[in-house]
């Protein structure tokens, strides 16, 4: 018995984190795993589900979100039942929880005494996803507390982000007049990058700035300094998917206990008071 997966050409710590939860759980459950590689082209995406259904396999998890018009499109010219991260099936509720987590994230950040911070998002071309909920949650708080809002604080990258991408948005946002006391990043490896650049420009972190993120990846807390985050419970949510799975297979219910997805904001060292 198999499961399908359809993965990103690249993968970042957390995906591949989530995988290695996803193929234990569904070994737990007897289901092997078969997964694809794919760009996010929607065509590539079509020829993966093909020689998935030719396999014979019934369900397939993408690590790639789908737009309802994806989705329809699949429904109507595929047997096979695509699903995730965002379908329903999973119950994830994760637009609200990335949305509310980042929101208590910056409130905090505004509790320390930071009232400039910026942040760096990625767009999709999803109307509606958990990137974007992040960013929404991000600008919730600095509309309601009284923060600065100013628009050069703000980054937006796009899709896969490569080294160069992220360096042009941070150089955009630091500007040595009118720097951001805080910073939140929508990814721990975002973050690890502008940190690895902030402190070779001279500053300090967190006594010149404070970098708060996103994912909660192992590596977060071995950096130095260690790396502020936003903790995704993991396992929960690769045990949901696996049951959102096989629900669409059988139609038989297999509920996750809604107490462990929790979103934990850990602080370490790299963010403190400000400092100027």
């Amino acid at each position: 018995k198999l499961l399908g997966f359809i993965m990103t050409n690249y993968i970042n710590q957390y995906q591949l984190l989530l995988f290695r939860y996803l193929n234990e759980f569904a070994c737990k459950m007897g289901y092997g795993c078969i997964i694809r590689y794919c760009n996010s082209e929607f065509e590539e995406k079509l020829e993966v589900l093909r020689e998935l259904e030719i396999r014979g396999i019934e369900v397939c998890f993408s690590l790639f979100l789908l737009s309802p018009k994806e989705e329809a499109y699949i429904k109507e010219h595929f047997r096979i039942k695509v699903c995730h991260m965002q379908s329903p099936e999973m119950r994830l509720n994760i637009i609200e929880k990335n949305e509310s987590s980042v929101y208590e994230a910056v409130c905090y950040l505004a509790q320390l005494g930071h009232k400039r911070i910026g942040g760096i998002f990625c767009i999709d071309e999803i109307e509606d996803s958990f990137l974007l909920a992040r960013k929404r949650g991000f600008l919730k708080a600095v509309s309601q507390i009284n923060l600065d809002q100013d628009e050069s604080l703000i980054g937006q990258l796009h899709g896969e982000c490569e080294k160069d991408s992220v360096i042009s948005v941070i150089e955009k946002i630091f500007v040595p007049q009118n720097l951001p006391t805080a910073l939140f990043c929508y990814s721990d490896e975002v973050a690890i990058e502008v940190m690895s650049w902030i402190m070779k420009q001279g500053y300090r972190i967190p006594e010149d700035i404070s970098v708060l993120s996103f994912d909660g990846i192992p590596f977060a807390g071995r950096v130095t300094p260690s790396l502020s985050t936003i903790s995704q419970p993991i396992e929960y949510q690769a045990k949901c998917i696996i049951k959102g799975m096989l629900y669409l297979q059988d139609g038989i219910e297999r509920p996750c206990d809604e107490k462990e997805n929790e979103y934990l904001l850990q602080i370490r060292d790299s963010v403190g008071i400000p400092g100027h």
